[in-house]
């Protein structure tokens, strides 16, 4: 849905893609990179109009410019309720980041993405750029995304390592498997990263774990097919066997009992 802002400016979506992580995480960093997004969006759109900033000028300064929001409302037509919002919403990041709150609801998110989303669509149309319409369910659906697959990854990565346990544990396995599997990270190292990179070395350990059970099904299969391939003499001879017995059935009724000669003649047949 943000994609407009690449022609914007391409920082300005990288930006976007920093707090959508965090809408991924459902933390409350969410709002340091909506500050630093709106930041880069306002310092954007003054630049293009050559007004002079300062290198340490914040969004909030930036905000409260005669100039910076002339042109907002008298150029860009940005209602007041949306640029009194902008500067709203840059104290209440400030606010939150100095009493350290831990936990985001999403309702404050969409709020929050909605004004940003009304500010750079004005510009956007001003440069004629198209801008789809709102969409809160890219928010809502995203929310807490990074939880649920950690919870199904951590799953999967169990059962993986349950059912290639015993195995280990037997030398079943080839050296090199039963190392990269006591190679892996404990939980309790993987449950100090954050939930993005928790989930990135928990895909990568589910890589490792299913190349190790491919490998053990591989060498089951292998040697299955040598076991096959030394029987196949004794199970030839055995099928040549039933179909001489089976064929001369009414020789035997008539005393006809030279079942070496039978074999010898299903062999020709088989060209054995």
């Amino acid at each position: 849905m943000f994609e407009y802002l690449i022609e914007i400016e391409p920082r300005l979506y990288d930006r976007f893609l920093t707090v959508e992580r965090n809408v991924k995480a459902a933390s409350n960093s969410f709002y340091d990179a909506y500050l630093d997004l709106q930041e880069q969006f306002i310092k954007t759109v003054a630049v293009s109009c050559g007004f002079d900033i300062k290198a340490r000028e914040t969004c909030g300064e930036l905000l409260r410019r005669t100039d910076v929001q002339n042109y907002f409302k008298e150029i860009m037509h940005i209602d007041d309720f949306t640029y009194n919002k902008m500067q709203d919403y840059t104290l209440k990041v400030n606010a939150h980041k100095h009493k350290g709150e831990k936990n985001i609801q999403i309702d404050t998110i969409v709020s929050y993405m909605r004004i940003f989303y009304n500010a750079t669509k004005a510009f956007a149309v001003y440069k004629n750029i198209n801008v789809p319409d709102f969409d809160a369910d890219c928010f809502i659906n995203i929310f807490g995304y990074f939880e649920k697959e950690n919870t199904f990854l951590k799953t999967e990565m169990q059962k993986l390592k349950e059912e290639l346990l015993s195995s280990v544990e037997s030398g079943k396995l080839k050296e090199s498997d039963i190392e990269n599997y006591q190679n892996l990270l404990s939980q309790a190292e993987i449950d100090k990263l954050s939930l993005e990179d928790q989930n990135s070395e928990l895909q990568r350990q589910i890589s490792v774990l299913k190349d190790i059970k491919l490998s053990s099904m591989e060498e089951k299969l292998n040697k299955t097919i040598d076991l096959l391939l030394e029987l196949k003499p004794a199970i030839v001879e055995n099928r040549i066997l039933t179909k001489a017995v089976g064929r001369k059935v009414g020789g035997m009724i008539s005393g006809d009992t030279n079942i070496e000669k039978w074999i010898a003649d299903e062999k020709d047949k088989e060209q054995i």
